[in-house]
């Protein structure tokens, strides 16, 4: 299985890129592989006008060159997008390094294909999105035009673009579009991700998913509380017993916590039956408890599943909480706070 990929190569060295020409390796290769040259990207004017960091225009342009190349369309992935996002986020802090990006391929890219490849690229700073996919072309050129890419996912802040590209999925929607209509992205059904599971979910994905309707929001994104997540799978393995969901006992959610002498200002929880998916439970916290789940009092939470039956507790602290990852990719990356 390969991390990164060319065309006509074993490997490629993705390197971001600032748009002031300093060029950082930062992806994996294997030991044997050797670097590809890959040209930092020449300092951008300041334009005006244009949309900037719109996922469906840059698809749009980049599947109408593929198509002038007599290419297949590519399609808007969900979990390459969070990948992205997670590597994006990464570099900007300057936390971004080869391990990082290997435990992002093995935990969350690696279970979309049994001999699925992926690559990534960070190009910047750019005022609009043409002039990054004409950058992009340009640096990219073979990864982008290849015929075996099936998918990519895109991030932008701050003028810094995002991408990471995979072949090999396993699962695509029936149909693709060269210039998708919404803003929804493909997400596939849940795979084989069993070294994120915490409390019966996908903790990682269910973080990053709430956490970007938060700064959608612009509000500051949840840390998970110990105290609190521990709760929430007692309150699901209650509720597995009972076999219906309750908010109101036999085990009390605000005594159990403030008998453990934690200090928390305020809380409020749900509960829920018929749990299938992480997307499906952010989809229904929204569409009913929206206002809660963006309410800026709120700092941390705590949520777990047992055969169907979820459990979601928010929390407002005393003091201020430190986050330093919006879209967690693995368990590791997850904020924790007691």
């Amino acid at each position: 299985m390969k991390l990164v990929f060319l065309s006509s190569v074993t490997a490629l060295i993705a390197c971001a890129t600032t748009g002031f020409g300093a060029a950082v390796p930062a992806s994996a290769q294997p030991a044997s592989a050797q670097p590809i040259a890959v040209q930092p990207a020449a300092a951008q004017p300041a334009l005006s006008g244009g949309g900037q960091g719109n996922p469906q225009r840059i698809i749009c342009q980049i599947n109408r060159d593929r198509e002038r190349r007599y290419l297949s369309s590519l399609f808007l992935h969900r979990t390459l997008s969070d990948a992205a996002e997670s590597l994006g986020q990464r570099y900007a802090d300057g936390r971004l390094d080869s391990a990082y990006f290997d435990r992002v391929f093995n935990s969350r890219i690696a279970p979309l294909g049994s001999s699925v490849s992926s690559s990534y690229k960070v190009l910047g700073s750019f005022n609009s999105d043409d002039d990054y996919v004409d950058a992009l072309e340009n640096s990219i050129y073979d990864s982008l035009f290849a015929r075996t890419l099936d998918a990519i996912g895109l991030y932008q802040s701050n003028g810094v673009y995002t991408i990471v590209l995979a072949s090999g999925l396993r699962d695509r929607p029936r149909s693709i579009d060269t210039c998708p209509g919404d803003a929804s992205q493909y997400t596939p059904p849940d795979g084989d991700n069993s070294g994120n599971i915490e409390n019966g979910i996908d903790l990682p994905a269910l973080m990053c998913a709430i956490n970007r309707e938060r700064t959608h929001a612009h509000v500051d994104a949840f840390a998970v509380h110990r105290a609190l997540h521990n709760e929430a799978w007692e309150q699901a393995k209650q509720m597995s017993k009972l076999g219906h969901y309750t908010v109101d006992g036999p085990r009390k959610v605000d005594e159990s916590i403030y008998d453990q002498r934690v200090y928390v200002k305020e809380l409020y929880w749900v509960a829920g039956d018929s749990y299938h998916n992480t997307k499906t439970l952010v989809d229904v916290l929204m569409a009913s408890y929206g206002d809660k789940l963006l309410d800026p009092k709120y700092q941390v939470i705590g949520v777990a599943q047992k055969d169907g039956f979820w459990s979601v507790i928010l929390g407002s602290l005393y003091r201020s909480v430190r986050i330093r990852n919006t879209c967690p990719l693995t368990l590791s990356d997850v904020d924790y706070t007691s």
